[in-house]
């Protein structure tokens, strides 16, 4: 579902996501992840 939304992640072991930022992030892009990353959230409850 993140990557449908724009975010690249990668399941690692057990209940651990690793996400993938570039190495040069803003604050703009950093708002994205997190709105994305609540909004996946929020729609598996």
């Amino acid at each position: 579902a993140l990557k449908e939304n724009g975010l690249l992640a990668k399941p690692t072991h057990g209940d651990i996501i690793r996400f993938a930022p570039p190495l040069v992030i803003n604050g703009e892009e950093l708002k994205f992840a997190v709105d994305t990353i609540i909004k996946v959230i929020m729609n598996f409850k």
